[in-house]
């Protein structure tokens, strides 16, 4: 009969098993991350065209090799095998012991026998007032939470490497504009010692292009510093030499909405106010966990164990041979007072989710204004192109006509030196505009919750 019973029992708990570990794999299957390695890695079959690189195949690059990425993919192993460390409270536990004894006794108290036992022992938690449950349902919150920071950690990663792709891109064209501004001041200052040794021009004259020469100096200097940095640090995201994968693609479109339509964006799929929003539901299932530990437990335990012993010794009342002994437990438990520590721990996480809600609303008002900026500044710099544009025509037909006058001493230094470094003031200014456009534009992107959807991860 003992036997019947545990059998059934057994079988009850393997079926409740199989069916758990089902749900298991559903979930695992359906899983973003999976769909993001698997992207990776079909990716990695394409090769990267080094004549035409574009921003899309850098971004590639660099999140396949970011080690900050990886670290926030290691999480979501781990809250995944927190889920199934929490299943396993629906599980039996089985244990096996097993117990050998030998004894040799002599005097008053002769004994000389040997035992063994063997103990299998299994135990069942029938009803937790829902704690397992919950927890259960925590991990997943948790999940959640660290695939909203693995989102948040591509973003932040993505960006790096769009702003880094610029200013290599942009920075290569503003060495360019500078050199060509010191290559036309050294033509001036070659025009002006020819003029000062037939007597044309003065002293002044070539000190004042003298020092306009040694100032377009120092800027190009500092340009091909700022260029240098900028592809020792595109290298370092992209772990490729800038000449393995140039940065050409400069294009791109920037039309935007409304910002009352992108805040609506902002507000349900920001990843910073995601991330909140799940912290906040975990803290709440944290105070619903917290109030099922004192609530009713019932648990059912049963041992099945067997027993061999053998005298050595002859005795009136031999105690060798077999024996079985099988025990079933039932338990009740329900915690009537633990000095007020439950109450305090909930008092305190109900707390701690007041202080994230607190935190979400501040973060909203802060991502708005942030956002508020950056949509100014995409729109601001769309127009401020438009009418550099027009400057930087206007700037070089001005300069090449007091280039003529110069030649031919009818045009004074001082004005064609101030019309050459309006050119390039200009010049340098419209690329300042043109990477801060395209670059606060992905930022943008990212404020959405849309950045890494454009990348098609």
């Amino acid at each position: 009969m003992h036997f019947k019973f545990l059998n059934t029992f057994f079988t009850v708990i393997l079926g409740c098993g199989l069916f758990l570990s089902s749900l298991c794999a559903v979930e695992s299957e359906a899983d973003s991350i999976a769909k993001l390695n698997a992207f990776l890695a079909q990716k990695d079959a394409e090769p990267i065209n080094t004549n035409n690189a574009t921003l899309k195949q850098a971004v590639i690059t660099a999140v396949k090799s970011n080690y900050r990425i990886k670290q926030a993919q290691e999480r979501i192993y781990q809250a995944e095998h927190s889920t199934k460390e929490a299943y396993a409270d629906f599980l039996p536990k089985v244990d096996v012991s097993t117990t050998g004894t030998s004894k040799d006794s002599s005097g008053f108290d002769t004994q000389k026998y040997g035992q063994a036992r063997g103990d299998l022992s299994a135990s069942y938690n029938l009803y937790s007032s829902g704690m397992h449950s919950e927890t259960v349902e925590r991990t997943y919150i948790t999940k959640k939470e660290q695939e909203e920071r693995l989102r948040g950690t591509l973003e932040e990663e993505i960006n790096k490497v769009i702003d880094a792709y610029f200013s290599v891109a942009y920075g290569r064209l503003a060495v360019e504009v500078n050199t060509s501004n010191y290559d036309k001041l050294l033509r001036i200052l070659d025009i002006v010692k020819t003029k000062r040794e037939l007597g044309a021009a003065t002293a002044g004259d070539e000190n004042s292009i003298l020092a306009s020469v040694s100032n377009a100096k120092t800027a190009l200097i500092n340009t091909e510093s700022s260029f240098n940095n900028a592809k020792d640090y595109y290298e370092f995201l992209t772990s490729s030499k800038v000449e393995d994968l140039n940065p050409y693609e400069m294009s791109f479109e920037t039309k935007l909405s409304t910002f009352d339509e992108l805040f609506d964006d902002i507000k349900k799929r920001n990843t910073d106010l995601n991330i909140l929003e799940t912290q906040i539901q975990g803290k709440q299932k944290d105070v619903v966990i917290n109030n099922a530990t004192d609530g009713l437990k019932i648990d059912l335990s049963m041992t099945n164990s067997k027993r061999y012993k053998d005298d050595r010794l002859p005795t009136t009342s031999p105690s060798e041979g077999k024996n079985r002994d099988f025990i079933a437990e039932l338990t009740f438990s329900y915690n009537l007072y633990d000095g007020g520590r439950t109450e305090a721990k909930a008092a305190k996480l109900m707390s701690e989710a007041s202080a994230l809600i607190y935190n979400l609303e501040y973060t909203k008002q802060d991502t708005k204004w942030n956002s508020q900026k950056l949509f100014n500044s995409v729109q601001t710099n769309s127009k401020t192109i438009d009418t550099l544009s027009t400057e930087i025509d206007a700037s070089k037909k001005m300069a090449e006509a007091y280039w003529e006058k110069f030649r031919l001493s009818s045009q004074d230094l001082v004005t064609l030196l101030q019309a050459q470094r309006q050119v390039n003031s200009a010049e340098l200014e419209k690329l300042r505009s043109e990477k801060a456009r395209i670059v606060d534009y992905f930022s943008l992107l990212a404020k959405q919750g849309k950045l890494v959807e454009y990348f098609g991860f």
